[in-house]
């Protein structure tokens, strides 16, 4: 069964240039004044089944909201078919009209009744909902007596106590501590398997990744890739980096127009790469003079700061290298990216044998800024990713 049909869909937004010309279209009921237009959504299809989970991502303006806003019925589309068929819940802000001087059960019932709950479902409901969100012991405390996340997790309680048959999620599931995210993400789980459409707006790709079976890209209100999520985040990634250049040229006395990039393994400029992945960085530089017992070095560092890695020619066996006079040269690395996901920058060495000490030709750090995804990868702590297997046996004695 399909509980969302798109065909065609536009939706443009109108602004003012001056603001004489808003009073001009509110005295003209809108027939004049309005002079700009920004097109959020053009000529969209798109089909949703039930019993699917479907992640939508893309940059910030690239029209996510709007087309949740669309299927929600907030506003009004201006051309093309929109269907939406059965119930339709969203989780957005969860704790949005909670009243902090009233007590966990009345906000309940009051925000259970705007939200389509009959009074009878909501007495029948209520122990189940405070249970789930673990406050039982809160049910009589006003709500300004809560924590954020005690709020979060009673909102989000309230909007999935009864299974709709379209259940939209914005951002909304950094619910609580870890173990209540997964009870969360078990709930909506179970919705899909009961029939429940899902529908899932976030920029952490790994949830997209873990939790979705389909995932669509939208960009500038288009829908630029609609597949599985692997290749549809990959489809983002290369949004996100763009055409990446090289970088800005670089030199020093010794060396001129340095420039670096790195590449992922489709041999395409990037700048926002999966953890697993293979990387190349590759360094073309000119050389001002003679340089014997060259070195060319680059390091990793997170955004705090702290060293991730770093290597050089020298260390990877290459000792004795002559960079000769006013020549060009490329210098390749290739390396894994086996790192926690996060923004990183890159450094770049060339000095003589070893270290810098012996003679420092070129160093500069931060010449390059990058992102690092988690994909599919389990959840693992600490800065870097080092594959792991398990076993278990059973009476291993015997």
């Amino acid at each position: 069964m399909i509980t969302v049909f798109i065909e065609k869909l536009s939706k443009d937004y109108h602004g003012f240039s001056k603001p004489w010309k808003r009073i001009l279209a509110g005295l003209s009921f809108g027939y004049y004044g309005i002079d700009s237009q920004f097109t959020a959504i053009h000529s969209l299809d798109l089909k949703v089944n039930s019993g699917e989970i479907l992640g939508i991502i893309g940059r910030n303006g690239a029209g996510k909201s709007t087309l949740l806003k669309l299927i929600t019925g907030v506003i009004q589309k201006d051309k093309g078919t929109l269907q939406v068929n059965g119930s339709v819940r969203a989780l957005l802000e969860l704790s949005v009209g909670f009243n902090p001087e009233l007590s966990g059960e009345e906000n309940v019932y009051f925000n259970g009744l705007v939200w389509g709950y009959k009074p009878s479902e909501i007495k029948s409901l209520a122990d189940s909902i405070f249970e789930f969100a673990e406050l039982q012991e809160f049910r009589f405390v006003p709500l300004k007596n809560y924590s954020s996340g005690m709020a979060m997790r009673l909102g989000f309680s309230l909007a999935t106590a009864k299974r709709p048959d379209i259940l939209i999620v914005d951002e909304a599931l950094a619910v609580g501590d870890a173990s209540f995210q997964q009870k969360c993400l078990k709930r909506i789980k179970e919705f899909s398997e009961k029939g429940s459409s899902i529908l899932v707006v976030s920029h952490d790709l790994g949830l997209v990744s873990y939790f979705c079976n389909r995932v669509i890209l939208l960009e500038k209100g288009k829908l630029l890739f609609d597949g599985n999520p692997k290749d549809t985040i990959e489809k983002y990634m290369l949004v996100l980096g763009g055409n990446v250049q090289e970088t800005d040229s670089f030199s020093s006395n010794s060396i001129r127009d340095l420039r670096l990039f790195l590449e992922n393994e489709n041999g395409l400029h990037s700048n926002v790469f999966f953890i697993g992945s293979k990387v190349k960085l590759k360094l073309k530089f000119k050389t001002e003079d003679l340089i014997e017992g060259a070195t060319v070095g680059f390091h990793i560092d997170n955004e705090k700061g702290i060293r991730i890695f770093g290597t050089n020619t020298y260390h990877l066996g290459d000792t004795n290298r002559v960079f000769q006079k006013d020549k060009e040269y490329e210098v390749g690395f290739e390396f894994p990216i086996q790192f926690s996901a996060g923004k990183y920058s890159l450094g770049v060495a060339i000095h003589k044998g070893e270290s810098h000490i012996e003679g420092s030709y070129f160093w500069r750090e931060s010449l390059f800024d990058f992102e690092v995804e988690a994909g599919k990868i389990a959840k693992f702590v600490g800065v870097c990713h080092i594959p792991t297997q398990f076993h278990i046996k059973e009476d291993w004695n015997s």
